[in-house]
C-alpha cells in the first residue's frame, strides 16, 4: 500500500511539474508574440490638444523628457480575495507585459490558496479580444473564457486604467479625452470595434490619484457593470518616468465596497 501511495505521489508530482512547464511555455509564447507585434509608430495626438489636467499628468510623469514608450514589463507582489466575505487574503505574484501600439497586454499570476495549493492564471488582451485562463495546481481548469463581448470591453477598460504604466497610450488616436473639471478627465478608447471609458483623477500638480471605470465584473448573461476603482497609494520614479508602485483595486457593489486586490509593483522595465 505504501508503495502504491508513493508511486501515486511521484506521478502526481511529475504531472504537476509538466503542467507548470507547459503553462509557463504558453505564457512565454504569448509574450513573444505580443512583443513581435509591437509597432514603432509615434503617437499622433499633440500634447497641447489634451485637457489641461492630462497635460499636467503627462508632464508630471516625465514622459515628455523620455519619448514614446513602446512597451513596459513589470512584476507585482500582493494579496487577493475572491469574495467580499472572504476573511483570509491569498498571497500573489504576477508579471505583466503591456504594449502601446497595438494596445495589448498579458498578465500572468500565481495565487497561493494555501500552503499546498496554488492557482495559476493568465489574462490577456490582444486585437480587441480578451482571454482568461485559470487553473488549480496547473492542470485543473477553474475558468476559461475567450472573446466574450463583456470581457472584451472590461479588458479594454483595464488597459485604460493601467495607462499610468504606459502613459504614451494617452497620445494615440484610439484614446479620446474629455475634460470633466480642473483635476479630472474622462478617457474613451475605441479599438477593433470595442469601446470603453475610464475617468482619471489627478491632484492639482498633475499626479494621478485614482482611476474609475464602470466595468462588467462577470461574463455571463446576468453580468452587470459596477464601478471599479484603482486607487494609487504610492508612486516611484523609474528611469525618469513616474509610475504607480502601490495600488488597491475595489469594486463598488450593491452591498458596499469590495477591495479584492492590493499589490506593489517592482522591476519595471520600459522599451522606448
Amino acid at each position: 500500500m505504501r508503495v502504491i501511495f508513493s508511486l501515486f505521489v511521484i506521478v502526481l508530482a511529475a504531472l504537476y511539474k509538466r503542467s507548470v512547464w507547459n503553462f509557463t511555455e504558453q505564457n512565454q509564447k504569448t509574450k513573444i508574440d505580443l512583443l513581435a507585434a509591437v509597432d514603432c509608430a509615434q503617437p499622433k495626438t499633440e500634447l497641447e490638444d489634451l485637457p489641461l489636467t492630462v497635460q499636467r499628468w503627462v508632464a508630471d510623469c516625465g514622459l515628455a523628457d523620455r519619448g514614446a514608450i513602446k512597451s513596459v514589463q513589470l512584476k507585482q507582489i500582493g494579496f487577493m480575495r475572491l469574495k467580499p466575505d472572504q476573511q483570509k487574503w491569498m498571497e500573489t505574484e504576477a508579471e505583466q507585459l503591456i504594449s502601446t501600439d497595438p494596445p495589448s497586454f498579458v498578465w500572468t499570476v500565481k495565487v497561493k490558496k494555501n500552503p499546498l495549493l496554488t492557482v495559476i492564471g493568465r489574462d490577456s488582451f490582444k486585437g480587441g479580444k480578451a482571454q482568461m485562463l485559470m487553473k488549480l495546481a496547473a492542470f485543473v481548469p477553474l475558468a476559461q473564457v475567450e472573446d466574450n463581448a463583456k470581457m472584451n470591453e472590461s479588458a479594454l477598460q483595464r488597459y485604460l486604467m493601467e495607462m499610468a504604466w504606459h502613459p504614451t497610450a494617452a497620445l494615440f488616436p484610439y484614446v479620446t479625452w474629455k475634460e470633466v473639471d480642473a483635476t479630472t478627465a474622462e478617457a474613451t478608447m475605441t479599438y477593433q470595434g470595442v469601446t470603453g471609458s475610464a475617468t482619471f483623477y489627478m491632484d492639482k500638480h498633475g499626479e494621478l490619484e485614482k482611476v474609475v471605470a464602470s466595468r462588467f465584473k462577470d461574463t455571463d448573461e446576468k453580468a452587470q457593470r459596477y464601478p471599479c476603482i484603482a486607487e494609487i497609494k504610492c508612486h516611484v520614479n523609474v528611469h525618469g518616468i513616474t509610475v504607480p508602485s502601490e495600488i488597491e483595486i475595489t469594486w463598488l457593489l450593491e452591498d458596499g465596497p469590495f477591495t479584492w486586490y492590493k499589490f506593489k509593483v517592482h522591476d519595471v522595465q520600459f522599451s522606448f
